[in-house]
């Protein structure tokens, strides 16, 4: 009985082992598949098939751009599937319409490669370059943004449209706010109070995020980011943050020093400006002063523009202005240019004597409710949703159409 009953046992084992080799060889080898980019017969790419088409294209040089790191929340990695990929998905409904999915268009980072594929992408993904660069300065220019400065390759340039965006990589690894990051004396009053910290996160795995460029064209081989750290939920009640993990991106980007190595893709965008006479009001608040400053550089220190343009930015106090002293030498230089700021939190001993109030009302009632044509300005927006938001509704009960209107979410 004894003997029957280990036979039994030791089948069962040496069954399971043959289950789970078996599984092990089903996923390991994987079927070789042929996607085919363009109707580019001639340069078809032979891949392993099993993983995502953003990152099957990845792998062989083509980076589709992915400002979410391929999670399907931001829904720029659209292309076109003409052939495989199945069926659309769920997760993929929110950023593609009716109209899109009968032009067979797809997120790339949900649809995964199983079978011989044919896609179309934009021509200009090809340009897209990967480099390892080099940190030169990460300062605090706000409480809670950074200026994050990085160098590219000796002998490399980023071509790129003003307002266009990179992606930048980050490796698994810890990040302990108290160890790793450092903040001016400027502002580490509010970091304690807040005790920011006593934050830590963890980069499971290697991640990629977005960011818009705050450099133009002409500054040379340097990127330059403006990064806003993304804290956890504040509790009202308690007096603290949630016990959430803060932003893995931004913490790992406030976590880095002058000299260190960071991965960087680019040049990808979409916020660019339109090639008219018509007058140009920027509306911005946070980090979102990065593409603003990108625009408005090139125009005036490059074209030279005679364009009437106004940069309108909304800041919680004076200590979160920067730039400022940037866009007052433009403002000097050149009559078609004004620079007009908003706090929204002036404390009673502040000396400011500009405008106050969210930043969508200041610009309604100083400037647009008299303006004998508001539908006829190219309104360029960049901000928080809540700011994004206000102002597009301001400027729909003016009657300005939704093609007059450009914005980014940050």
């Amino acid at each position: 009985m004894i003997l029957t009953t280990l036979g039994i046992s030791v089948a069962v084992i040496l069954f399971l082992t043959f289950v789970i080799v078996g599984a092990e060889y089903t996923l390991v080898n994987r079927e070789a598949v042929k996607i085919i980019v363009n109707n580019d017969e001639a340069k078809a790419l032979t891949v392993e098939s099993g993983k995502t088409l953003l990152n099957t294209l990845s792998g062989q040089g083509i980076l589709l751009p992915s400002a979410c790191g391929g999670g399907g929340t931001c829904g720029v990695c659209k292309c076109r599937v003409e052939e495989g990929g199945g069926d659309l998905l769920p997760t993929e409904t929110t950023h593609i319409n009716r109209k899109m999915a009968k032009e067979g268009y797809r997120l790339a980072c949900q649809v995964k490669v199983k079978e011989n594929m044919r896609i179309r992408i934009p021509e200009e993904v090809f340009s897209i370059q990967k480099w390892e660069c080099r940190v030169v300065s990460n300062r605090n220019v706000a409480t809670y943004i950074k200026e994050f400065v990085v160098q590219l390759p000796e002998g490399e340039r980023l071509e790129f449209q003003s307002g266009g965006y990179i992606q930048i990589e980050a490796p698994a690894c810890s990040v302990d706010f108290s160890k790793d990051i450092a903040v001016e004396d400027e502002y580490r009053d509010e970091w304690e109070d807040m005790d920011l910290f006593s934050l830590k996160t963890r980069i499971g795995e290697p991640i990629s995020r977005a960011y818009s460029m705050a450099n133009h064209p002409a500054e040379g081989n340097i990127i330059k980011l403006n990064v806003r750290i993304a804290t956890p939920p504040w509790d009202r009640e308690k007096r603290r943050f949630r016990n959430v993990s803060p932003g893995l991106m931004s913490s790992f980007i406030f976590s880095r020093k002058p000299g260190d190595a960071v991965t960087i893709s680019g040049p990808y965008g979409e916020f660019f400006m339109q090639d008219t006479d018509r007058e140009m009001m920027y509306i911005g608040g946070g980090a979102g002063m990065a593409p603003m400053r990108s625009h408005i550089f090139h125009l005036f220190h490059t074209l030279k523009t005679k364009r009437k343009v106004s940069f309108w930015y909304g800041a919680r106090s004076e200590r979160e202005i920067f730039y400022d002293d940037e866009f007052e030498a433009i403002e000097k230089k050149f009559r078609n240019f004004s620079f007009n700021v908003a706090l929204s939190e002036v404390s009673p001993e502040s000396q400011w004597k500009g405008y106050t109030g969210f930043i969508h009302q200041v610009i309604y009632e100083k400037y647009l409710n008299n303006h004998p044509t508001p539908e006829d300005i190219e309104y360029y927006l960049c901000g928080p949703p809540v700011m994004i938001d206000a102002v597009v509704a301001m400027l729909s009960s003016l009657g300005v159409e939704p093609e007059m209107i450009r914005y980014d979410k940050f």
